[in-house]
């Protein structure tokens, strides 16, 4: 059996080696054979050429390096496409998910036969500001309220899998993606296990906050028809008290007016997420560019 690890890498040239060094050591201790996809988003660092000398060292290592930054989600999916393990892992470069944790993942998967996917979650956010840390509650308090699918709060995208699930993730073309909804979406029995991320060793986050709510609101969009519903539920309640309003004053109040207005920006605001969404998946761009790929002898890309 073998096992790929999939490595999203972003800037991660300070992280590389002693992140390589950890995780190979504890696959070659516990005799699991193994590639690693690692995955260059674009990065603007030396992480190319740190990647290109781990190659060098260790031909398990392999490259998939983008001609630009197109986000996580897409190198994600870059390397569950080259994946050729048995069992499939995602994992980040920037030292915070441990390989302990990763073979404890894995040897949970091997022995239990019974589950497809082992997830870990995250059971300590002391690394997090106090107003991330709120919105990442708040996020998964409204998405379970008004999505179809449920997630885990603090379920994270380290998880170890079957090929089956790999291929279930796979057979998703929407061009915006979002993987942990994905992952719920598909069903398999999963294990959820915590973990507590180690301090980050080196650079900042590459999640500022902005760019967690755009992806946050993404995900509601993605597996949730509610909010449209809602606007248009709404809609008739205003445009009620409007004509009631009307009906027994003679005229509209400012405040009605005022209300209206808000609402019907509000309204536009909702619709124009949905058709944005639409937009880009009707324009049929590919999700990523690969500029160079390295390490591969096969060719079974999805």
């Amino acid at each position: 059996m073998k096992l790929s690890v999939v490595v999203p890498c972003y800037n991660e040239a300070l992280s590389l080696n002693e992140f390589y060094d950890s995780l190979s050591l504890a696959l070659k201790e516990n005799k699991i054979s193994y590639e690693l996809i690692m995955v260059d988003d674009g990065s603007s660092d030396d992480t190319y050429q740190k990647l290109l000398d781990l190659n060098k060292m260790d031909k398990n290592v392999k490259i998939i390096s983008f001609s630009r930054n197109f986000g996580k989600e897409q190198a994600m999916y870059a390397g569950l496409n080259y994946a050729s393990g048995n069992y499939v892992a995602i994992m980040d470069a920037d030292l915070q998910h441990t390989p302990k944790t990763l073979i404890e993942m894995y040897n949970k998967l091997v022995e239990n036969k019974d589950y497809d996917v082992v997830c870990a979650y995250k059971a300590h956010r002391a690394d997090e500001g106090s107003i991330k840390r709120t919105l990442t509650s708040l996020f998964y308090k409204i998405n379970n309220k008004i999505s179809d699918v449920k997630l885990l709060p603090g379920a994270s995208d380290f998880r170890v899998f079957t090929k089956d699930v790999c291929n279930a993730i796979l057979s998703f073309k929407e061009k915006t993606r979002f993987s942990k909804g994905i992952f719920s979406w598909i069903g398999f029995n999963t294990i959820y296990v915590p973990y507590t991320p180690e301090r980050r060793m080196h650079g900042t986050s590459k999640w500022p906050i902005f760019k967690l709510v755009k992806y946050s609101l993404g995900g509601i969009i993605s597996f949730s028809t509610l909010p449209i519903k809602t606007v248009f539920v709404v809609g008739i309640l205003i445009f009620l008290i409007g004509l009631i309003n009307f009906v027994l004053m003679g005229n509209l109040s400012h405040r009605t007016i005022i209300l209206f207005i808000g609402f019907v920006m509000l309204c536009i605001g909702v619709i124009a997420l949905y058709i944005s969404r639409i937009y880009s998946n009707l324009l049929d761009r590919p999700t990523y560019i690969i500029k160079n790929k390295i390490g591969f002898t096969f060719k079974n890309e999805k």
